[in-house]
């Protein structure tokens, strides 16, 4: 798939996520903060790109999880640094001509594809409390690709031997990065759901002639458990 990531010089930058998440649990020993807290959370992402060359593409549904760690410097706000497994990506229903062509290829091909984008996400978060039962978080975002796995589905062949096609490549730990903004609503003590919106602002088709440009975006539902 051509129009998915054009740089592979982020190999290796695994490493750096770990190393990044663990500097900002030692925030609070360096800074003074009140109190430190860890949490696990997990729940639903709806995901596609956006911009150019996205023409019948669509949202796809999956799934997220991992650790946080919620550090209060005040009554009012948290920092809250998070390490995720993040599974995003797209699907589309056409054949990948006409979508280049943004139109009919003249030769309906009834596949469906299903491109899943598998990251390694560090959300850097500031969260405001707003009142006793919900806040405001925003902060910046950045992502390293594990993998991609791409299913095509032949819909005129549904019961065949060759129904369905599957292909995975590692995704060399590429960089995306954008801007996370969500709010929270508290259910108790410990637990707490969490609606959040993420655009990318790295370029993915980044190189391609004429300036074309498209950025990954996800909408997130969390239900989030902190550890008192």
């Amino acid at each position: 798939m051509g129009l998915i990531f054009k740089n592979t010089k982020y190999k290796g930058k695994i490493l750096n996520a770990f190393l990044l998440f663990t500097l900002l649990t030692l925030i609070p020993n360096v800074t003074g903060a009140q109190e430190a807290k860890f949490g696990v959370k997990g729940g639903l992402n709806y995901s596609s790109i956006v911009g150019d060359l996205t023409n019948g593409m669509k949202f796809r549904l999956s799934g997220h999880g991992g650790v946080y760690l919620e550090v209060d410097f005040s009554n009012k706000f948290s920092f809250r640094p998070e390490l995720l497994y993040s599974s995003q990506g797209f699907q589309f229903s056409t054949d990948l001509s006409s979508i280049q062509n943004q139109g009919s290829s003249g030769n309906e091909n009834d596949y469906r594809t299903n491109v899943q984008l598998n990251f390694l996400t560090v959300p850097i978060l500031g969260k405001f409390e707003v009142g006793e039962s919900y806040w405001l978080e925003f902060g910046p975002q950045f992502g390293f690709l594990l993998n991609q796995v791409t299913k095509i589905k032949n819909l005129d062949e549904l019961d065949g031997a060759n129904a369905t096609s599957k292909s995975k490549i590692s995704g060399d730990y590429q960089l995306d990065y954008g801007v996370a903004v969500g709010v929270g609503f508290v259910l108790s003590d410990q637990l707490s759901i969490s609606p959040r919106f993420y655009v990318g602002l790295r370029n993915r088709l980044n190189g391609i002639e004429g300036n074309l440009q498209n950025y990954n975006a996800s909408i997130q539902l969390s239900v989030n458990y902190l550890f008192l």
